[in-house]
C-alpha cells in the first residue's frame, strides 16, 4: 500500500507519495533556531596551495550567502573572494567549511558580527560547490502526535529506502516556483518564463511584492512595475528596466539574471521531473534501492515511466537542447532514487523527540522527514 501526499504543495513540486505508510506524527520544525542543527562533512583534502585561508562558519539564523556578505563588508573586500561547498538553512544554526582568497589570518580574526562564529584551519586551495561529503543532523520536532508511529516508520524506511525526493528548498521557499519559470525557458517560451519570475505573485510574499507582481499580471506595464517594485527585487528590477528600454526582448531580460540563477531556473525543471518519475515509482510500488532515474536531458534514454511524464508536461527530451539560450542546455544524467541513512530517534517528551542522522550531498533533511511528519509541508 502506499499514501498519497494530500497536501497542494507536494503536489505542486511533484512529491506525490509517502513511501510509508503509518500514521504522520504531524508536529513542527525550527520552533526555535536551535532545534535545527547542521554541520558539514568536508572532503579529506581539498588540493595543494596557500592563497586559500580555510575556516569553519558556524552561524545562527544567516542565509549561508548573506552571512558572507557581511563578512566581506566587514572585512572591505569582495564577497566574490569567498568560496564553499554549498549553501546553507537560514533558520537554523550550521557549520560549514569556507575559503577566502588572499586573506591574513589575522585579518579574519578581527571579524565580529552577531549569529557568526569563525574557526580558523589554515590555508590551503579553492573549494568547490559540491566539496563536501554530505551533512550531519540534529533536528527536534515539536508538538508532536501518535509519537509511537515513529518506530513503525523508521523500521518501514529501514526496509523500502527513502525517497531521494528533491526537497522544497530546491523550488524557493517564499516563492516555490524556480521550475514553473524553468519550464517554460525549456519549452522556448521566452515571455511566459520571464512573466512567471516577474509576475504570479504568491500568498506567502511581503504585501509589496504580492500587489506589485499582481499589477503588473494584470497590466502588463513594465514602465509603471519598474517604479512600484520594491527596491530589494533588485533582479526583477533589473528585468523591468532592460524590459522598459526593449519590451520584445525577453531573452535579454531573462540575461539579466545571474548564469548561476538561469541554470538553477531550468536544473529546478529536471528535478522536478525527476521528483514526479520517482513519485511515479513509487505508485506503481517499485523497488527504489539501488536504483537510478534520469534528470532528463537532450541525451536521455527515456523508459515508459519518463515517456508517459513528458508527456503529460507536453515536453520532448529534445526541448532540453534550448535554443533560445543555448547555454542552459542540459544533457541530463542520473540520481540515486533512494537514500540509505541510519536514523536515530530519541523522544523528549510526549510532544517533541529528536533525530540525528547523516545525508550524503545533495539530499534533504525535510524530505526524511516527511515520512515521520506528513505534515503541512508549511511547517517543515
Amino acid at each position: 500500500m502506499v499514501l498519497k501526499s494530500p497536501y497542494k504543495l507536494d503536489e505542486f513540486l511533484g512529491l506525490e507519495y509517502f513511501i510509508t505508510d503509518t500514521k504522520g506524527i504531524k508536529g513542527k520544525l525550527r520552533v526555535f533556531v536551535e532545534d535545527f542543527y547542521v554541520e558539514e562533512i568536508p572532503l579529506d583534502s581539498y588540493g595543494e596551495g596557500e592563497d586559500y585561508l580555510h575556516f569553519i562558519l558556524e552561524k545562527r539564523n544567516w542565509d549561508t550567502l548573506q552571512a558572507i556578505k557581511a563578512m566581506a563588508r566587514a572585512l572591505r573586500i569582495s564577497h566574490k573572494r569567498f568560496c564553499f561547498a554549498g549553501t546553507k538553512d537560514k533558520r537554523a544554526v550550521t557549520k560549514q567549511r569556507i575559503a577566502v582568497y588572499k586573506l591574513r589570518e589575522e585579518q579574519l580574526q578581527k571579524v565580529a558580527i552577531k549569529g557568526i562564529k569563525i574557526h580558523i584551519l589554515g590555508r590551503g586551495g579553492r573549494i568547490y560547490l559540491g566539496d563536501a561529503k554530505g551533512n550531519k543532523f540534529r533536528i527536534i520536532i515539536r508538538e508532536i502526535e501518535n509519537a509511537k508511529e515513529i518506530f513503525k516508520t523508521r523500521e518501514q524506511l529501514r526496509v523500502k529506502g527513502i525517497p531521494n525526493y528533491f526537497g522544497y528548498q530546491r523550488f524557493g521557499t517564499t516563492r516555490p516556483n524556480t521550475h514553473l519559470v524553468g519550464r517554460e525557458i525549456i519549452k522556448g517560451n521566452l515571455e511566459e518564463a520571464v512573466l512567471s519570475y516577474l509576475a504570479k505573485p504568491f500568498e506567502s510574499e511581503s504585501r509589496e511584492a504580492y500587489n506589485a507582481r499582481k499589477f503588473l499580471e494584470s497590466t502588463r506595464d513594465y514602465k509603471r512595475a519598474l517604479e512600484i517594485f520594491p527596491d530589494n527585487l533588485r533582479y526583477e528590477k533589473a528585468m523591468l528596466n532592460h524590459l522598459v528600454k526593449k519590451p520584445r526582448d525577453y531573452a535579454g531580460a531573462l540575461r539579466k539574471l545571474p548564469l548561476k540563477l538561469r541554470r538553477m531556473l531550468v536544473h529546478a525543471y529536471q528535478s522536478y521531473l525527476f521528483n514526479k518519475i520517482l513519485s511515479k515509482t513509487i505508485e506503481m510500488q517499485e523497488e527504489i534501492k539501488g536504483r537510478k532515474i534520469p534528470l532528463i536531458g537532450y541525451r536521455t534514454k527515456l523508459g515508459e515511466i519518463e515517456k508517459e511524464i513528458l508527456e503529460k508536461e507536453g515536453i520532448k527530451k529534445e526541448n532540453f537542447k534550448i535554443k533560445s539560450m543555448p547555454e542552459l542546455s542540459l544533457e541530463g544524467s542520473e540520481r540515486d532514487a533512494c537514500i540509505d541513512s541510519e536514523i536515530k530517534v530519541e523522544l523528549l517528551n510526549s510532544n517533541a523527540c529528536v533525530f540525528n542522522f547523516t545525508l550524503p550531498k545533495g539530499s534533504y533533511a525535510t524530505v526524511v522527514l516527511r515520512e515521520f511528519m506528513k505534515a503541512e509541508p508549511l511547517n517543515y
